[in-house]
């Protein structure tokens, strides 16, 4: 039985505080990249790093990979859900302009995703390919269990823990996910039977 373990770093503290940042290529503040640099004091065990396209992930996932002596490679499956037209703006603005879409999409996000952004079936589907490729990987691989990195975003965090544990979208947000936090998600199978395990969430450590 191999056993795939996922751990989930959201990217550290970023410009554009307060918007919705979404496909907004941030980048990350002096505390936020202290923060990431405090991951690179010791290796947990991860094999190799994934990362988001973005700049507030791909940066800090790169210097990680280099200070750990590990491959690093991006992956667009862990960009951040696209938010369309809100993308960029303050959230205070779009709650004045459009507050009863906003009520909408908190709502329920499934059938009323933001204007122009993306669905969350697609967001959904994309997690799922990447997760599902992982697993295969795992499976495949000689060398026993496999430990992974992946540094990405809120909602990526969010969507990969609700669909493991069985939440719907709507529930999503009750998962707290800081910046610069660490959770860990374990996949394996024992014959024909899947099973996950949310080892912990929302770790942070105290770095300013």
């Amino acid at each position: 039985m191999s056993v795939l373990t996922l751990d989930l770093l959201r990217h550290g503290d970023a410009e554009d505080a307060g918007c919705y940042r979404g496909r907004t290529d941030s980048a990350l503040t002096a505390l936020g990249r202290r923060q990431m640099q405090a991951y690179g004091a010791e290796n947990p065990g991860w094999q190799r790093i994934l990362c988001s396209p973005l700049r507030r992930c791909a940066q800090p996932a790169a210097e990680l990979a280099q200070g750990l002596q590990l491959e690093c490679a991006t992956d667009a499956r862990l960009l951040e859900l696209d938010f369309g037209r809100w993308d960029g703006r303050p959230y205070a603005d779009v709650w004045q302009q459009e507050q009863a879409a906003v009520l909408a999409f908190w709502r329920d996000p499934q059938a009323h995703p933001p204007p122009g952004g993306e669905a969350i079936a697609a967001f959904c589907a994309r997690l799922a390919s990447l997760q599902h490729e992982l697993k295969a990987e795992s499976i495949a691989t000689a060398e026993g269990d496999t430990h992974l990195l992946l540094l990405t975003h809120a909602g990526v965090i969010r969507g990969l823990l609700g669909t493991a544990l069985g939440l719907e979208a709507s529930h999503w947000s009750q998962l707290r996910i800081d910046t610069a936090s660490l959770s860990r998600l374990r996949l394996g199978r024992d014959g024909a039977h899947g099973w996950c395990e949310l080892s912990f969430m929302n770790r942070v450590r105290g770095i300013r």
